[in-house]
């Protein structure tokens, strides 16, 4: 139910004793003659806080005239030519601000001038007030410019450290040009470009302390994104690692390390949307050419001096009829100027909240070294789409935080300030879940610098940002808690991931995660429920209906029963919380997995300082009496180990309590994560009965189904039995209507005997009866006898009808063709394969003569050889041989035949030799009929070898 609450700033009643913000009150509630009253009643604190809001919008509005060209500086013109006029209806005159101040010699300057780095000391772990930095402890800020200038005087990061100090420097967003440039002047170095550290890497070169720190496997390489990459998804690996940052020798703990690490926050929808078309322009601004920049930045520049003319011009001719406003409409008018007053001031304050956030974009978005804009959830884990305002619309949280629509809306004009439920929402601020990284470096265990976002459009301080609640921890902390570097990056890391876990966070509107999400569960799975008991109940109205009306259903039941919409947006949104749930426990277990990381390192570090520790107090227990006495009294005398024991006790016990705070702080994520699990859980349950519910109602419209089916047999039975009924009147009666139509007819067969009625009847009934016993029999008939008459009467017309066509073919002789025909084919086909087989054979013949030949000049050339051989060994007496012919080898007579002795093969003769002159030929074999030889010489001719072929190579066997 809505409540009333107690009026607080901003409103036209009393409230001084109920003052939210002293910035709000001062500026939005008080008239400027109670203010120098109101301000010097004031702490010194709040008055300083005054005096700062008023020198930052003094310097916003500088710049924003300094810039006419943006839509910011517009807004500023129409609001003060718009609160001019309202003072002249008013009639309080000019204002004391001075309108004519000259805004064109301004420098509008980088951004970095504007927004302000966090600076916290600790010194002997209590908090520690520079004199060299503005403000109060924790509150001390300096300009980001100062932390990037190469002046030591004026950079308190360039300024030595001393041993007790802990410091701690924060970066308002997560720009990586920044943190080069930051690395570089705690080094006293100058930022090292990309191709430097690039050509370093790969040529070894010495590399500076900058260029270690960062090195690709620490910074540029755990960037998840390229350049054809959407700007919502740049972001950097969940990552923890120690680095050392010398290049020659390697320290097995070194005192620097690096955390990436996501994280969870939130944002207003308008927040979100305005900073996506800031992030769209400047992408658009930077794909376009420096010629379209241009003339772009020309047209705003005129388009802005054309409203503040045409403005101008307006307020003029107002002026001019304000004597004859009659005071009838005097009133109207006032109170439209106040609307425009108030429409222009709330314009102009969007647009110097967003300033800042323009500004920064469109400077460091697309350097080489980028901006990582801030994620929405959707975007932090579908980074490929290129648009996600319809998902982000869609979140949880969203809809949680996002006002409904009610009744009152349809009466509005008679429940105007009156219904409780507009009030209330009027209050409500749509939200959503962001995706935040956290950027971390402890450098040589005395200094911490941290980069994470703020809010869009947050340049006042913001109760729900993560470094406030962080300064806010810090001021009201134990004294000694912090005594080292480590313990500062346990609080910042566990303030970073505790954003929707604080239970103590109250009056602010950082939406409660896990309530919202328990109660949207709780909302699908009373939907469910309520589903599945409707659902029940219209089965039981559906069977009781089918038994009552035998069959028949209402139709309003079946599409109840047969809808699976409202099922179905229920099971959407269970996947949609399911979904929403995995991407914030996927979060959880990076951090997780971060945590463990550093916590290692903790214990890599500080542990050896505990077990030392152990041993020496164990040492010290186990010396002899005689010589602890010794020693005691030497301890006495000079009280050196009594110091020395108070020191390492406190350094044992500052190291347990860095321990026990990592420890508890991986707990706590532990926690967090089976927090979400178990919402999963139950997230999962619901959407399981969901599906059991559309089985249900599967199976119900199977039911339906199969009674529609029943229903419609029924009506075939039904249909059949109308038509049975019309064949038996259609066969009973045409034979009779065919037959009285007979005798009906005016033929002269009649005429000359015109037979009786009785006569007639008897025709007619008996000749109908014949008629419809054969169409009953055959017609309803499902006996054999019915098949056999089918069967008789097919048989019957194929015999008559083949015997007719044999008929007609043989009395035609076309049988007689045909065979002649088929004759001719066979004889063609007979000479077809005599001639290919004549061709393919002498085609054969040819190969294997010249395969012969070539055989025969090879065996002549290997006889040449040996008979050469041959003379040579008879010349030099080296064996006894047979005399050569007297005819030259190689040399035959033309009338006989060319044949090889075995001289010329070097095989022994014989007289059984096949090479002997006058035996026979080497092809034949002896012993063969004159037959066979001609048959193996046939084989030859054609190219195969017969089996009584010698080897005409000696050494090779047959084939």
């Amino acid at each position: 139910m809505p409540h009333s609450h107690p009026q607080t700033c901003l409103s036209a009643t009393p409230h001084d004793g109920r003052i939210s913000d002293i910035i709000i009150h001062y500026f939005g509630c008080l008239p400027r003659a109670k203010r120098p009253r109101f301000f010097a009643s004031l702490p010194p604190e709040s008055q300083q806080r005054i005096r700062r809001e008023e020198k930052r919008v003094s310097q916003l509005r500088d710049r924003l005239q300094a810039r006419p060209e943006s839509d910011a500086a517009a807004r500023l013109a129409q609001f003060r030519a718009t609160i001019g006029e309202y003072r002249n209806v008013k009639g309080w005159g000019k204002s004391n601000e001075s309108q004519e101040e000259d805004y064109n010699s301004l420098e509008a300057g980088s951004i970095d001038t504007m927004l302000k780095a966090p600076v916290i000391y600790f010194k002997g772990g209590q908090p520690h007030q520079s004199s060299k930095i503005p403000g109060q402890w924790p509150h001390q800020k300096v300009m980001v410019s100062d932390l990037l200038d190469d002046n030591e005087r004026s950079n308190p990061l360039m300024q030595p450290c001393e041993d007790d100090m802990v410091r701690y420097f924060h970066l308002p967003a997560n720009n990586m040009v920044w943190v080069e440039e930051v690395m570089a002047r705690y080094y006293h170095e100058q930022r090292p470009e990309h191709n430097d550290l690039f050509m370093n890497c790969k040529l070894g070169r010495n590399r500076t302390k900058t260029e270690m720190l960062l090195r690709t496997e620490f910074w540029q390489g755990q960037q998840n994104f390229n350049q054809n990459s959407e700007v919502h998804a740049r972001h950097m690996r969940p990552f923890c690692d120690a680095i050392s940052i010398d290049p020659i020798s390697k320290d097995p703990h070194p005192k620097n390390v690096v955390l990436f690490m996501p994280y969870l926050h939130w944002e207003t929808d308008r927040g979100r949307e305005s900073s996506a078309e800031i992030i769209k322009d400047a992408t658009k601004d930077n794909m376009s050419s420096i010629a379209e920049v241009v003339n772009e930045a020309q047209h705003r520049l005129s388009k802005a001096q054309d409203d503040q003319q045409d403005m101008a011009t307006q307020l003029q001719q107002l002026h001019s009829l304000r004597p004859v406003v009659s005071t009838a409409t005097e009133g109207p008018t006032r109170r439209k100027l106040l609307g425009d007053v108030l429409k222009q001031a709330a314009n102009l304050l969007e647009s110097m909240e967003l300033y800042a956030q323009d500004q920064l974009v469109r400077e460091y978005l697309y350097c080489q070294s980028p901006l990582h804009p801030r994620r929405t959830l959707d975007q932090s884990y579908y980074g490929a789409l290129r648009n996600t305002g319809s998902r982000d619309r869609d979140q949880v949280v969203y809809r949680a935080t996002t006002p409904q629509p009610h009744e009152c809306y349809e009466h509005l004009e008679e429940k105007i300030g009156k219904c409780r439920q507009c009030q209330e929402d009027i209050r409500m601020v749509p939200r959503l879940i962001m995706v935040d990284q956290l950027w971390l470096w402890i450098l040589d265990d005395k200094t911490v610098i941290s980069s994470f976002p703020r809010r869009f459009g947050k340049n006042k301080p913001d109760p729900g940002a993560v470094h406030k609640s962080l300064r806010l921890r810090l001021k009201y902390s134990r004294a000694g808690e912090i005594n080292s570097a480590y313990d500062l990056a346990l609080i910042i890391i566990d303030e970073c991931s505790r954003v929707f876990f604080d239970r103590t966070r109250i009056n602010t509107r950082v939406p409660n995660l896990v309530d919202i999400f328990a109660d949207a569960i709780r909302g699908v799975t009373y939907k469910q429920t309520a589903a599945f008991d409707q659902f029940l109940i219209y089965t039981h109205l559906a069977s009781r209906e089918y038994k009552r009306d035998l069959g028949d259903t209402d139709l309003a039941t079946q599409n109840t029963l047969l809808n699976i919409n409202p099922e179905g947006n229920l099971l959407k949104e269970a996947k949609d919380i399911m979904d929403e749930i995995h991407i914030i426990t996927r979060i959880k277990a990076q951090q997780q997995i971060v945590m463990e990381s550093f916590v290692k390192h903790i214990r890599q570090v500080l542990g050896p300082t505990v077990r030392l520790s152990n041993k020496r107090r164990s040492f010290g227990m186990r010396r002899s009496g005689a010589v602890s006495a010794i020693v005691n009294s030497y301890a006495d005398l000079t009280g050196e180990e009594s110091d020395e024991n108070d020191d390492e006790r406190e350094k044992k016990e500052r190291a347990k309590w860095t321990l026990s705070r990592a420890d508890q702080l991986l707990v706590d994520i532990q926690e967090r994560i089976f927090e979400l699990e178990t919402l999963l859980e139950n997230a999962m349950n619901t959407s399981s009965h969901l599906k059991d519910l559309l089985t249900l109602k599967q199976q119900q419209a199977g039911v339906i189904e199969a009674r529609e089916a029943c229903k419609q047999a029924a009506e075939t039975v039904k249909q059949g039995r109308s038509i049975m009924l019309f064949t038996v009147i259609t066969i009973v009666f045409l034979p009779l209507s065919f037959v009285a139509t007979i005798f009906g007819m005016n033929a002269l067969d009649f005429e000359e005997t015109v037979p009786s009625l009785h006569s007639e009847l008897v025709y007619m009934f008996s000749i109908s009866a014949g008629i419809i016993a054969v169409s009953f029999i055959l017609a309803f008939s499902r006996s054999a006898l019915n098949n056999s008459f089918t069967h008789l009467v097919h048989n019957s017309w194929s015999l008559a009808f083949n015997t007719l066509m044999t008929w007609i073919s043989v009395k035609t002789g076309m049988h007689m063709v045909s065979r002649s025909m088929a004759i001719k084919a066979n004889a063609l086909k007979d000479k077809e394969n005599k001639i290919t087989g004549q061709m393919k054979a002498n085609v054969m013949r040819e190969k294997s003569n010249l395969e012969k030949i070539k055989a025969m000049q090879h065996i002549s050339g290997i006889d040449n050889k040996k008979d050469d051989d041959d003379a040579s060994s008879t010349m030099t007496g080296k064996g006894t041989f047979r005399r050569l012919s007297s005819r030259p080898t190689g040399l035959t007579s033309p009338s006989k035949p060319v044949l090889l002795t075995p001289m010329a093969t070097g095989m022994p003769e014989s007289p059984a030799s096949p090479f002997s002159p006058g035996a026979a030929s080497p092809f034949f074999r002896s012993g063969r009929t004159p037959g066979q030889n001609g048959r193996e010489m046939e084989d030859v001719e054609l190219g195969r070898r017969p089996a009584s072929q010698g080897p005409l190579v000696p050494g090779q066997g047959r084939m």
